[in-house]
């Protein structure tokens, strides 16, 4: 059975054909040329073969202009008539047929090297044209790519018109324009201004529903459309001009989210698309439609919190307000929320009527058409309205048979719906159903506004404990936000708050150990000895939270033993109390309690108040307990940073080891430290801190010695926390100890160790590793300082060798520079020459003894 060939090996094979012959048309054309001349040249004595020479290329010339025959013909009669002059035109001559055969052989191997040369010189060309073609593909990518990956100004918003402007001129269109959806998602509406627009003036196009043209369907469908020209555009511009013509067209879809915020279409007078323009396209237009999502959802989210700040301030502002001026306060605030040119209220009353409260008529009407739907709960869209057909909102017609739109959302209370706001609006722009949610967020807070303000004139002693409730949350919801004052601070301000918001005696505030136990951190009205007390599950009232992680409210302590103790609330002269959980991702962080001198009934508002306390702490703490730690680190990593720094900055080893220590001890935050290297197998002292040389020595080698040589034989740093007597505070006496080794590429060379002797001041975790690193990176550079130094006593002790042996070459200067160098010192002294530098003394000396050899 014969074998298949593979489809890609006969180009290949090709190829290769087509080099052999290359290569055998050149290899023939050298084996003629060297033939030729060598028959040429034959019986030739030294003037002849210089003649004969010129006849060979003569030859040679022709053949390689065979093509030309104008050329070739005189060349070839020109090397045959001057081999016959050579020849003295004797045709007898017995190398003359040798000679011309010779010629002839160079003829032919010049024509086959013109033919070799011209087909490796096409092959060149051809590749050079594959490369330049690649080399603009390759360009065209990049620059895709580039497009494609540009940072986007996340400062700005986008615009249609930079978006649209952006995708055309990076796909190089000439013809470009950008549709987005309607706000109502029925239509595709054009933006403007677009790009080669001018004339055409496209219009808002219906979404499909079923049967649409190939556009719009392909938009539909999230894939990008194509056309050959521009009769695609037919489908959303019914008129195109006779000189307006494209040669390529594409529409590609812009997503929004989950749905089809609009499309993009892009046109080319001169050439087609690419696949890479389209691939372009296709993602600058979804980048941008991210971009406007993105943006979209910013502007979402300002507005809600707009609209829940608007309520807040509505709430307080209709404190001690009646009914009529709360509504007339809802409405001159509530163009805040959406915009509407004229607006009244209205309450639904018994026998299914409702009064308009504007002040001028408040005569009941009957309850009919869109109010009844509106009674029911549901809000009502009313455009292009007209006078007969009945105004609510109190606006009127521009003109007589004029219209006006008009929307009427329910006000709901906690008994149910009590009354409408009728907003109307002017101009073509209706409501839509995009506003629904702004209208009914509107009536919820006139609702609220509403029932505030019945209750505050029913109750108002209850209405003035709301505004203080109101106003603590507020003022405690600013100061928790500030990370910077710490967790202390604002776990003091959540309990004062508590107390004071809830009118309350006293508080007391948990915090979760690591045994699962709460244990109090602060309190309020309390002795001194509640704080740092522990409390189990089921133990007192706190116990009880633990175990049920709500909240419980005692109005009568005497009555509820199992939750009077502990703490001990009657013998604190508390007789109720009211505890709510703390929590934190579903997981009790702790406890907010508040208690009062007298029995009381704690309502639900109470409740409400100390569990968004606690809430708000929670998440206030953590942030400042993790700012504090961010803080930590960045002072820990610079100070590790300056100590590196300070300890590279020199070569001189006893300022490495005095910078290593320094900063361990700043690191640290350490009261003493002392440095020890290994020596001959021996701790040697080279540096103390905070104490005098002598009692480091002791403290770091003697009392410490066996800590110091557990960390040199384990490589393990060691913390431990000593105990001693109260009120011995001596450096000798250290409470707290964390030695760390300096090692080298596995060896060690010796230890940090630091101390603290005074109460309160412990080492961490975070100080061992972070002392750890600092001599791990510091052995390098005391190796480099020890080797530097070593060097330098090397060389120093070869130079004062070479003194010696210069004084020692006569016997009147032996030992001239031992003189030289005692008289130096000698006057130093005298003169108290630098008392606080030694590596001055050691300048002097050396200079002493080496001045005679420079």
């Amino acid at each position: 059975m014969p074998r298949q060939m593979n489809s890609g090996a006969w180009p290949m094979n090709s190829e290769r054909a087509t080099f052999a012959l290359r290569i055998a048309f050149s290899a023939a054309a050298a084996v003629l040329i060297l033939a030729g001349a060598s028959l040429n040249a034959t019986g030739r004595d030294t003037t002849g073969i210089e003649l004969a020479g010129a006849a060979g290329l003569l030859a040679l010339a022709a053949g390689a202009s065979v093509r030309h025959w104008r050329f070739a013909a005189p060349l070839g009669l020109a090397s045959v008539v001057l081999t016959l002059v050579l020849a003295q035109f004797n045709l007898q001559q017995s190398d003359l047929l040798l000679q011309l055969a010779g010629l002839a052989l160079l003829g032919i191997g010049g024509g086959l090297g013109e033919i070799a040369y011209r087909s490796f010189g096409r092959a060149i060309h051809a590749q050079f044209e594959q490369l330049r073609g690649l080399s603009g593909q390759l360009a065209e990518k990049h620059r895709a790519f580039l497009a494609a990956t540009s940072d986007v100004d996340a400062a700005h918003a986008p615009d249609t018109t930079a978006v649209t402007a952006g995708i055309a001129g990076n796909v190089g269109a000439d013809f470009a324009c950008c549709y987005l959806t309607s706000a109502d998602g029925r239509r595709f509406v054009p933006q403007p201004p677009g790009i080669g627009v001018e004339r055409l003036r496209p219009q808002a196009v219906n979404r499909p529903h079923g049967s649409a043209g190939p556009l719009l369907t392909a938009i539909e469908q999230r894939t990008p459309f194509a056309a050959a020209d521009e009769n695609g555009l037919l489908e959303l511009i019914s008129y195109l001009p006779e000189d307006f013509h494209l040669q390529s067209l594409i529409a590609v879809p812009m997503p929004i989210g989950d749905h089809i915020g609009g499309f993009v279409v892009l046109g080319r007078t001169a050439g087609p698309f690419t696949d890479d323009d389209k691939r372009l396209a296709a993602t600058l237009s979804a980048r941008a439609g991210g971009q406007m999502a993105s943006a979209h959802l910013v502007a979402l989210t300002r507005q809600e919190s707009a609209r829940y700040s608007l309520m807040n301030e509505l709430v307080k502002e209709a404190s001690g307000k009646t009914m009529n001026e709360v509504l007339a306060l809802v409405l001159g605030r509530g163009s805040e929320v959406i915009r509407y040119d004229a607006g009244r209220a209205l309450m639904f009353q018994g026998g299914n009527t409702y009064a308009v409260l504007d002040g001028a008529n408040s005569a009941s009407e009957p309850v009919d058409g869109a109010l009844t739907r509106v009674r029911e709960g549901e809000t009502m869209l009313r455009n292009l309205v007209t006078e007969d057909e009945g105004i609510y909102s109190g606006l009127h017609p521009a003109q007589f048979g004029g219209t006006i739109n008009e929307a009427l959302t329910p006000i709901r209370s906690k008994s149910g719906v009590i009354g409408a706001l009728c907003l109307g609006r002017r101009g073509a722009s209706g409501f839509s159903q995009q506003d629904i949610s702004a209208l009914e967020d509107l009536g919820s807070m006139a609702g609220v506004a509403v029932e505030n303000s019945r209750i505050l004139q029913v109750v108002t002693g209850q209405a003035s404990r709301l505004d203080t409730a109101l106003d603590a949350l507020g003022e405690v919801s600013q100061a928790l936000t500030t990370v910077t004052e710490g967790p202390r601070v604002l776990e003091q301000k959540t309990l004062e708050t508590a107390v004071r918001v809830t009118m309350g005696t006293a508080g007391l505030l948990t915090r979760a150990s690591e045994e699962g136990n709460q244990v109090a951190i602060m309190s309020v009205g309390f002795s001194a000895g509640v704080e740092g007390m522990e409390f189990q599950n089921g133990q007192g009232l706190i116990g009880a939270v633990m175990l049920s992680l709500s909240a419980i409210a005692v109005p009568d302590v005497a009555a509820s033993f199992d939750l009077s103790s502990p703490p001990d609330l009657l013998g604190s002269g508390l007789h109720s109390a009211i505890c709510t959980p703390m929590l934190e991702d579903g997981r009790l962080w702790g406890t907010l309690s508040v208690f009062d001198t007298k029995k009381r009934e704690w309502e639900t508002d109470d409740q409400r108040v100390l569990a968004t306390l606690g809430n708000q702490g929670v998440v206030a703490v953590r942030n400042a307990e993790l700012y504090e730690r961010n803080q930590r680190s960045i002072w820990e990593l610079k100070n590790l940073q300056e100590a590196l720094q300070a300890a590279t900055s020199t070569l001189d080893l006893n300022q490495v080891l005095q910078q290593v220590l320094a900063g361990a001890a700043k690191a640290s935050s350490a009261q003493i430290g002392c440095l020890a290297l290994e020596d001959s197998g021996r701790l040697v002292m080279k540096g103390g801190f905070g104490t005098d040389h002598t009692t480091a020595e002791r403290l770091a080698l003697v009392l410490g010695g066996d800590i110091c040589r557990r960390v040199m034989a384990s490589g393990e740093a060691v913390m431990e926390a000593m105990v001693q007597d109260a009120g011995a505070d001596s450096p000798l006496k250290p409470r707290a100890v964390l030695c760390v080794p300096i090692r080298l590429r596995g060896t060690p060379l010796g230890v940090l160790f630091l101390a603290n002797y005074q109460v309160g001041h412990a080492f961490t975790s975070d100080h061992r590793d972070l002392v750890t690193e600092l001599a791990a990176q510091a052995a390098v550079a005391i190796d480099n300082a020890r080797l530097f130094k070593d060097r330098e006593e090397v060389i120093l002790a070869a130079l004062e060798a070479l003194a010696n042996a210069v004084d020692a070459r006569d016997p009147y200067t032996a030992g001239h520079s031992e003189r030289v160098t005692q008289y130096a010192l000698m006057i130093a002294r005298q003169m108290h020459y630098s008392p606080n530098d030694q590596q001055a003394w050691v300048r002097l000396e050396r200079g002493g003894r080496l001045h005679d050899i420079g």
